[in-house]
C-alpha cells in the first residue's frame, strides 16, 4: 500500500514537471527572449545627446504630459439627445452598424 503511494505521488510528479516544461517551451516560442546587442553608442553620448535636448528645449526632464495645448471647441455642444439621434439616423443609413447585444 505505501509503495502503491510512492509510487501515484512519483507518476504525478513527473507528469506535472513534463506538462509545465512543455508549457513553458511552447511560451518561449511564441515570445522568443530578444538576443542581447550591442550599442553603437556610448553611455557618454547618449548623456550628451540628452544634455543637448534639454538645452535646445526639444526635451525637458519635468515633461510630465501636463503641457499639451487645450483642445479647442469646434462648435456648440450636443446635448445627450441629439447624439443619441445622430446615432440612430446612421445606423438607420448603414454608416454604423447597429449593435445588437
Amino acid at each position: 500500500m505505501n509503495n502503491r503511494k510512492i509510487l501515484a505521488s512519483t507518476v504525478i510528479a513527473l507528469a506535472s514537471l513534463a506538462a509545465g516544461s512543455a508549457f513553458a517551451d511552447s511560451y518561449d516560442q511564441q515570445h522568443p527572449v530578444m538576443a542581447p546587442t550591442q550599442s553603437s553608442v556610448t553611455r557618454a553620448q547618449v548623456q550628451a545627446e540628452l544634455l543637448q535636448a534639454q538645452k535646445s528645449g526639444t526635451w525637458s526632464a519635468t515633461d510630465d504630459y501636463s503641457n499639451y495645448p487645450a483642445v479647442s471647441n469646434t462648435g456648440t455642444p450636443k446635448t445627450r439627445a441629439e447624439v443619441q439621434a445622430e446615432l440612430r439616423q446612421a445606423q438607420k443609413d448603414g454608416s454604423i452598424p447597429a449593435y445588437r447585444g
